[in-house]
């Protein structure tokens, strides 16, 4: 699949633009303003300085460098082996991974959260080291996965569960404020929303310290023909022009990083005051779309099943801060058990800082 050109047009006619407003079709929104800013060069000569100038230097022209061109190569590979072949290599490197970075900080959090998230208490031993080696494989495979997201639906490997009820109950007719998490092949997941359901989609995203990786996933979407947008003004306008008054739908997942932390699920922890979780609803509640809770889980065979469920209930009788509260109760409440059930799917597991864990012991 190449650019948006290329695409078959949605059968759904977009909404008229809401009180009389100017609205924009996602179309007419150049894919450059999707693409991350990307950071001043630091002059080369500073790589020779001592401090943080000659560190930030370095990272620059040296790791990142090394770091991006490696996950250029593999992209590469990736997207020249077969689709069963590349996530196999992928498991295979990961579980070389998992035991070079087994020590560091991150990876024993990993550990610890498939302990304290397991549904029927804390799993130890020999069970929990299976559960860590699975996690670190099942990554691999969603990693190696990136490379070629639009093969997938295209070789029937991908079920879609739960649309077909949305249409029967005329909610397919409409706009649609997805509400998601990191879990199965969630690119792949963006994939299905976007083209799959024969609907036009836009999402949002928190770019990557690295430019070249930062790069490759522009292509990517590029590819599948899906505008995700970084934080900034500029693209709070395009969201708000394209969804509010536009009509046009949003994959929003409430997990993402803020604050070196996920905040959702809560995991009993404070509900977020910021973040994807609250724009989802402050989109829901501007727009007056839906929320639709969806996520994709991965399967034996490398195959993929994505789950659509009906809205999540949104009062929109109550002051909007009340609003907002219940509403991120409800979507803390209905990820809870999923992502705890599917946590060796998750990739923000080691991205959680719950209760329990020391950072300095080893």
């Amino acid at each position: 699949m190449t650019g948006r050109e290329d695409r078959q047009e949605p059968t759904r006619d977009p909404a008229p633009a809401r009180d009389g407003a100017v609205t924009i079709r996602i179309d007419e929104i150049p894919f450059a303003e999707t693409m991350a800013p990307e950071p001043e060069a630091p002059p080369l000569g500073a790589c020779f300085a001592r401090g943080e100038i000659g560190r930030a230097a370095r990272g620059y022209h040296l790791w990142d460098r090394l770091s991006g061109g490696a996950f250029v190569a593999l992209d590469a590979l990736f997207r020249r082996l077969p689709v069963d072949v590349g996530p196999a290599v992928g498991a295979a490197i990961a579980g070389v991974t998992r035991r070079l970075e087994g020590r560091r900080v991150y990876a024993r959090r990993i550990a610890h959260n498939l302990s304290v998230l397991a549904p029927d208490g804390p799993v130890t031993g020999t069970a929990l080291e299976a559960s860590v080696a699975r996690w670190w494989r099942t990554m691999g495979r969603m990693m190696a996965e990136y490379a070629s997201v639009e093969r997938y639906r295209a070789s029937r490997r991908v079920t879609v569960e739960g649309y077909d009820a949305l249409k029967e109950t005329g909610l397919a007719d409409g706009q649609f404020i997805y509400v998601a998490v990191h879990l199965g092949s969630f690119e792949l997941l963006g994939e299905v929303v976007n083209n799959g359901l024969n609907r036009t989609c836009i999402g949002i995203w928190e770019p990557e310290r690295n430019r070249f990786r930062n790069r490759l996933l522009s292509r990517l979407r590029r590819r599948y023909g899906m505008h995700v947008f970084p934080p900034g003004q500029r693209s709070a306008r395009h969201i708000h022009r394209c969804v509010v008054q536009g009509g046009t739908d949003i994959l929003c997942f409430v997990d993402e990083v803020r604050a070196r932390q996920s905040h959702l699920p809560t995991f009993g922890r404070p509900l977020p005051d910021r973040g994807n979780g609250v724009n989802a609803v402050k989109l829901a509640l501007r727009s007056g779309a839906p929320l639709i809770p969806v996520y994709m889980l991965r399967e034996p065979g490398g195959r993929f099943r994505v789950r659509l469920h009906p809205p999540l209930p949104l009062d929109r009788e109550v002051p909007a801060e009340e609003a907002l509260r219940k509403a991120l109760e409800e979507i803390d409440a209905f990820f809870d058990p999923i992502v705890r059930e599917n946590r060796e799917q998750w990739w923000m597991l080691a991205e959680a800082r719950l209760p329990g864990f020391d950072p300095n012991r080893t």
